[in-house]
């Protein structure tokens, strides 16, 4: 190298460091405008229009580079950084190999070699490249943090954190560390701590993206939704195409059932990335949510051709709340289950050991004031505490009350695990050698099933909180009954079958109704008049569903249809549908939210509860019945499509289920025209609420114990799951 040319080049390096990549540029032609083939010149330059994201002219100029000394390992360690770029990992694996070939202690070759494996997946292997290039250069805070990626990765959190640690006392401004370590906490639940390694990571780099993503996630979770829109809009001021700031914006504003706007936002990443993963799907919910029927068609459709072509387009609810077709409901569930297991794999368990008492582990976020616990509170109180020991696995925005309060007493063990990882509550399920693990959630809100993806148990089931398949085969039982799943339909799920003798779903009989006196006209009801109710989510209304109800209204002089506000859209769009098929909007009531023991008192002073398909009442269904109030529903094939007809059976009144739309039409207006045939029903649901299978929870617990222990003895015995009959 010409002396007088390397002050130059040392120059454009600090340029570089500075960001003044056109005066570095300058510079460095200078020194090629004296020595034509200068190949560190050459280097430097292939390191800017990497840089410039000119991809073609890096490897270019590299070439040249290599061309002039093919020994250069800097530059070797160059291509393998653009190529990891473009993705051509294994050609950058080369690269690096070269590299090392050439400079042995190369420490930066094999950090970058870690990268490339990390990005293969191969974690192991990538670690073992940090660990050399650490022990080649022990103050190196890139390889350090590196490797605290990869020991995440590995789900080796406290290992990960002290080597962020160690990053960070190197070099106070490692920024990578300091989302490394934001990460861990917010895979934990530590809120607190991972805001502030976000604040750290802003405060070295101002334009991070994804510290601001992580930290829109954060408030998201703790439902400060002003900090989080506020950080997904940091991160848009610096790009303004990010589309992932787009789509959590959507899910904030989803959330604020702000849904006009949750579908601009939506839009606009669709817009950006129309092949985002489960952006169609997300969208499609929106318009459930308003009932917005106008472009749910369209959507629709949309969707299903992506389901078809087996695309990640639709999450879970969609096709349950709009679809009939129990198949292709497996299918779309199926592709976002495989999409959240990723890499994870069930860890095997073996044989089960022999104990006294046989371990559930019940895992959920609902064991508070939540519809989930009013359903199933008894059930932990009946459960036999000789044969069986009850641990709590509980998670989520869980807030001291009466109802946790209630059910703690039933737990030998009532384990809050937040602050855990889905990978480090398996764990603990496995420590504590829970035998059964029984999933309440499923896919819904602040559900954690990758807990199941990695092994909680040698036994996992799957039941009450989501109406489906969970589509993944480390789910190994589904509760269920023949109502719910015959025999016939058993395609429509992945997991084996334990068939209740009534119905899958558990009551508490002890749920109390508000003993206060309510007037129609309290409500907003009018004094005369036969009124039907819905108070099913809005989302389960559906054209075909509303088009019915429309044709019952009118043939029911005077009826009033009684429904649930469950937003202004949904609201305002029902209207608009009502008066679009000849209906006077004030046959349209909407009750807001109210007091559990108060809505089960509301509920008495509706006459008939017209159910929705294919997404059928659940737990709304239950509160009717419990209070006496008659529910009639339109059977169908895929599991939420039969839910009332389950309970329906179990409750003794088989006739309020029926096979197609006519029928259901022609008996609402039958019961309506003929007050004695529907008090009798009201009569015999009376006496049935205290006698018949659907509440006498003691029953249903035994019945359950009895599925629990043929699954443990199957599963002592090593034999695989398989379908289960309980007599």
């Amino acid at each position: 190298m010409t002396p007088e040319l390397i002050p130059i080049i040392q120059k454009a390096v600090q340029e570089i460091q500075a960001n003044k990549l056109d005066s570095a540029k300058s510079r460095l032609r200078e020194v090629l405008s004296v020595e034509e083939h200068h190949p560190e010149a050459l280097r430097i330059l292939g390191v800017i229009a990497a840089l410039q994201q000119d991809w073609a002219e890096a490897l270019r100029l590299i070439d040249l580079v290599l061309e002039i000394e093919p020994e250069n390992a800097l530059a070797h360690s160059n291509r393998g950084n653009v190529l990891n770029e473009l993705g051509r990992h294994d050609e950058a694996l080369v690269c690096y190999e070269r590299a090392i070939h050439y400079q042995p202690c190369y420490a930066e070759a094999y950090s970058n070699q870690g990268n490339v494996l990390q990005a293969l997946q191969c974690y192991e292997k990538a670690l073992a490249c940090y660990e050399k290039a650490t022990e080649l250069e022990p103050n190196y805070p890139e390889a350090l943090s590196n490797m605290g990626n990869a020991l995440q990765a590995l789900g080796r959190y406290e290992d990960a954190l002290a080597s962020y640690e160690k990053a960070i006392k190197i070099d106070i401004n490692c920024a990578q560390a300091f989302y490394g370590a934001a990460s861990i906490f917010n895979l934990r639940m530590q809120f607190d701590y991972a805001l502030g390694c976000c604040n750290q990571v802003l405060k070295i780099d101002p334009n991070s993206i994804a510290a601001e993503l992580l930290k829109g996630q954060i408030f998201f979770q703790v439902k400060d939704y002003e900090n989080a829109i506020a950080s997904n809009d940091a991160a848009l001021f610096i790009d303004p195409q990010c589309t992932n700031a787009w789509i959590s914006k959507g899910n904030i504003f989803s959330e604020l059932k702000q849904f006009d706007q949750s579908q601009i936002a939506f839009n606009k990443a669709l817009e950006l990335a129309p092949n985002s993963d489960f952006l169609t799907g997300l969208i499609f919910q929106t318009t459930l949510q308003m009932c917005d029927w106008q472009s749910q068609a369209g959507e629709l459709t949309r969707l299903l051709e992506k389901v078809h072509a087996n695309l990640k387009s639709a999450v879970p609810y969609n096709l349950i709340s709009a679809l009939d077709d129990r198949i292709l409901i497996q299918r779309s569930i199926g592709i976002y289950a495989e999409a959240q297991r990723g890499g994870i794999v069930r860890v095997p368990q073996g044989v089960i050991k022999a104990k006294k008492r046989i371990r559930l582990g019940y895992f959920s976020a609902d064991f508070h004031n939540h519809p989930t616990a009013y359903l199933i509170a008894q059930l932990f109180e009946c459960h036999d505490k000789n044969q069986f020991e009850l641990i709590a696995f509980v998670f989520g925005r869980n807030a001291p009350d009466e109802m946790r309060e209630r059910l703690q007493k039933s737990f030998d063990q009532f384990i809050d695990v937040n602050d855990k990882t889905d990978e480090e509550i398996a764990q603990l399920s496995r420590d504590l050698e829970v035998d059964i693990a029984i999933d309440l959630k499923g896919f819904t809100n602040e559900g954690r099933p990758r807990i199941f993806m990695y092994g909680a148990a040698p036994i996992q089931i799957g039941y009450l909180g989501f109406p489906g398949t969970m589509g993944l085969s480390c789910f190994d039982y589904i509760v269920a009954d023949r109502t719910l799943i015959p025999e016939a339909y058993q395609d429509g799920m992945v997991e084996k079958i334990i068939y209740m003798p009534n119905s899958y779903q558990v009551n508490d009989r002890h749920r109390a109704i508000a003993t206060v006196k309510m007037s129609r006209e309290d409500l907003g009801l009018p004094a005369e008049g036969f009124i039907y109710c819905c108070f099913n989510n809005n989302y389960k209304i559906t054209p075909n569903v509303f088009d019915g109800w429309a044709r019952i209204l009118k043939a029911v002089e005077g009826s009033v249809l009684w429904l649930f506000a469950d937003n202004t859209y949904a609201v305002e769009n029902l209207k608009k549908e009502a008066q679009a098929r000849g209906l006077d909007i004030t046959r349209l009531i909407f009750a807001e939210r109210m007091d559990s023991a108060e809505h089960l008192a509301r509920y008495q002073l509706a006459d008939l509860f017209l159910d929705t398909t294919p997404c059928n009442a659940h737990t709304t269904a239950s509160d009717a019945l419990w209070v006496g109030l008659p529910v009639l529903t339109l059977i169908g094939e895929s599991f939420g499509a039969r839910v009332a007809a389950s309970l329906l059976n179990a409750v003794g009144l088989p006739e309020l289920v029926v096979d197609t739309q006519e029928e259901y039409e022609a008996l609402a207006i039958q019961l309506a025209r003929n007050p004695d045939e529907l008090n009798q029903l009201k009569m015999r649901l009376k006496e049935n609420v205290l006698n018949a299978p659907l509440f006498d929870t003691p029953l249903f617990t035994k019945h359950l114990e009895m599925a629990f222990l043929k699954a443990y003895e199957r599963a002592q015995k090593g034999l695989l799951p398989e379908h289960i009959s309980v007599d």
